[in-house]
């Protein structure tokens, strides 16, 4: 992967940060509703969007990294869970629960969690990783493979997660996007249903 310098880092990081809370705001009046949807309105926004699971967990996991200096692995983002995510639903109220009974990553992903093995919880999570490892994704996808297996523990879940990672490293460095796509794939299971979409 090319060198980037501090500058294009923060440009794209910027970019990357008021997309994803753009995208949240704008699409949250329709979320889990089936589309496609046509948009001719907009909400009203207030200042700074709205909340969002989909961006604050990503702000609770870059607050992990810099307490853990770095040395990020699943045990440590478990932690941050009990201690700073509020939302109980879906696979993530499975896994608090887990880990609330002494279920360690992976275990607290996959106990009593099947239902959901293979939802887009940790998919929604993979900015971070990027951003906190641009053009360099073998860095980007160790770290969603670690945070998605606390909620997840396999199945297509963890696939996207580490796909999504992986790509969002990538086109720090890389404008082709069918080039930076096919890189990306090689870091998931060829035979998985996200490489094969």
């Amino acid at each position: 992967m090319a060198v980037l310098n501090r500058g294009e880092v923060w440009r794209r990081t910027y970019a990357c940060w008021m997309g994803k809370n753009a995208g949240g705001t704008l699409g949250a009046p329709v979320e889990g509703q089936p589309g496609p949807h046509n948009f001719d309105w907009y909400p009203k926004l207030q200042e700074g969007g709205i909340p969002n699971d989909d961006l604050e967990m990503q702000l609770v996991w870059f607050d992990a990294v810099k307490r853990a200096n770095w040395q990020i692995n699943a045990q440590v983002l478990a932690q941050a869970w009990l201690t700073h995510i509020g939302y109980n639903w879906n696979e993530y109220g499975f896994a608090k629960r887990n880990l609330r009974w002494g279920l360690l990553p992976p275990l607290s992903g996959v106990y009593d969690n099947d239902f959901w093995n293979d939802c887009m919880g940790s998919p929604i999570r993979s900015e971070i990783w990027a951003c906190l490892a641009p053009a360099s994704p073998r860095i980007a996808v160790r770290f969603a493979f670690e945070d998605a297996i606390v909620d997840h523990a396999g199945g297509e879940g963890v696939w996207g997660e580490m796909f999504n990672a992986a790509l969002e490293s990538i086109v720090f460095v890389k404008q082709n996007l069918d080039e930076a796509v096919g890189l990306a794939l090689g870091f998931i299971p060829p035979d998985c249903q996200i490489a094969r979409a």
